[in-house]
Order: structure tokens, then sequence, then C-alpha cells
């Protein structure tokens, strides 16, 4: 959790060592880890040592969120409810039938907490075992519970394959940053932390044009997701569906994103020895991986 001190220091200050980048966004760096990211629209986050990020609104509404998505005191950083750590409570069996209404949209998984409660109640463990294989190793632990559309390894299918028709005839680089742009809109939704920060996009070696593309294939995909997130009970099954795959990875979003990532490039057929996961084995977290 951030501290009382970091949280009243969020504004650069002469002598504090900060650095700070403009690329449409201006992104100011401490030495201690701590990044804020202003956007043109006057929003701001602010992304702490321990993952903990502080989003303020354009109104200058602010909201803290643990690495979880818990909820944290603006001021003090601690918890808004119970102890730091408080063990996440196992809620009533879940049934088949309410688990496909939660996977179909039907109803809303409440936070972090609440999914890896739903995973505890099927006896499904909150660890993967290999990496990439998030989605097959909930499949084989549900087992009977969910097929077809509702089996793990068909959750993003749909989604996917409306971002890849738009992304999948361009060029490999944008289409990579446009899928992982997408990934990492969906996972930082699931786990109420808004919007993540655009990377900055320099050094191509296509030059500075390519660097252009780059940046608006991540703008396009970005809105795209927002869009699918947004579209009513399909959005709340998108949402749903990523936040158990966040449960599933030990609450790792770092791990999440990287399985999403995965899946995406599957899905394209970029997963090969040459392919773009080969090229971006690992996404990293909470400041996304760019081009």
């Amino acid at each position: 959790m951030p501290t009382r001190e970091q949280l009243a220091h969020i504004v650069p200050v002469d002598g504090d060592g900060a650095s700070i980048v403009r690329n449409g966004a201006v992104t100011t760096s401490w030495p201690d880890g701590t990044v804020r990211v202003d956007e043109p629209d006057g929003s701001a986050m602010v992304t702490f040592p321990d993952f903990s990020v502080l989003n303020i609104e354009t109104d200058g509404t602010k909201t803290l969120n643990d690495v979880n998505g818990k909820p944290l005191d603006i001021t003090t950083g601690e918890p808004l409810s119970g102890p730091p750590d408080q063990p996440i409570p196992t809620p009533p069996p879940t049934t088949v039938e309410e688990l496909s209404e939660i996977l179909e949209g039907a109803s809303a998984i409440a936070d972090l907490g609440n999914a890896t409660g739903i995973l505890r109640a099927f006896g499904v463990a909150a660890v993967v075992d290999k990496q990439y294989a998030a989605l097959s190793e909930l499949a084989i632990a549900f087992g009977e519970a969910l097929k077809g559309e509702l089996s793990p390894i068909s959750w993003f299918t749909q989604p996917l394959k409306m971002l890849l028709a738009v992304i999948k005839a361009i060029e490999t680089e944008e289409r990579g940053v446009g899928m992982r742009s997408w990934c990492y809109t969906v996972t930082y939704d699931a786990l109420a932390m808004g919007t993540p920060p655009e990377p900055t996009f320099s050094g191509s070696l296509q030059g500075a044009d390519q660097d252009a593309l780059d940046q608006q294939w991540w703008n396009d995909a970005r809105t795209q997701a927002e869009h699918q997130l947004a579209d009513g009970q399909s959005g709340v099954a998108l949402r749903n569906r990523v936040t158990l795959l966040v449960a599933k990875c030990g609450g790792d979003p770092a791990s999440a994103v990287t399985e999403l990532w995965a899946a995406a490039c599957r899905a394209s057929g970029d997963d090969g020895n040459a392919g773009l996961l080969a090229a971006f084995p690992n996404l990293s977290w909470p400041q996304p991986t760019g081009a």
C-alpha cells in the first residue's frame, strides 16, 4: 500500500528527482518507482511501487485501489474496510447454473475476491502450472460443468474475432500493438483501474511514421475494447471472464495480461517460433508493453 507521504507527493517539485517525458500524455517518474501519467483530457493515473493505482478524474475525483482492485483510503493508503491481511471470505457454493449466468453476463462479479471465491467453490486452484495454459487449465478444472461456448478455451474467442476482423490484415507490428492494447484495456477494466496508460512509441526501426501508426493502432484497439466492455450483457460477460482469469492467475495482473496476450496470438496465428508471442513472451505491468 502507498504511504501517506507518497500519496501527498504526486505532483513533481524541484529537487525531488522526478523525470518528465511529454508524448501527448505527460509521464512523470520518481526515483522510488512511482509513475504519474497525465492525459490530454485532464485525467491522470498514478501508479505506486506496489502497483496500487490512484485515478484522478477530470473533475478532481480520486479513487485508490491496490493491485487486486480493492479500494484504499486516498489519504492514508489503508484499506477502506477490514484489516490489510483479512482472508477472502468463502461465499456460499456456486451452482453450475449460477456460473453459467456469470459467464453469459446475466450477473456481474463484484470484484477479484468474489472471483476467487467462485473458483474456490468449484475446487479450482488459483495458480497457473504452465505459462500460456491458464485457460486450458481452467477448462480441465471445470470439466463437465462448462462445455461449448462457455468452456474457458472459448471465453475470448468472439471478442478477439471482432478485434482481428479489423487488425488481422495490417502489418505485424501494428497488429501486435493493437492486440496488446486490447489485452491491457480489458484487464485494467476488470481490476477497476480505469484506462491503461499509453506506452511511449518511439525509436521504431521503420522511423517516426511507424511510431505514429503504432500509437494510432493502440488507441483504436483500446477504443474497440472499451466499446465491447460497454456492450450490455456481452460487456458484463467479458469483464466477468477476465476477472476469473486474473483470479486463476493468483490475482497477478501481469500473469493474466500475458495469458490474454497468448490467447490473442493463438487466435491471430502469431504464436509460432518467429511470431509475436516469441517476440514478447511476457507483458509488463502496470506500465504497458508498447512496440
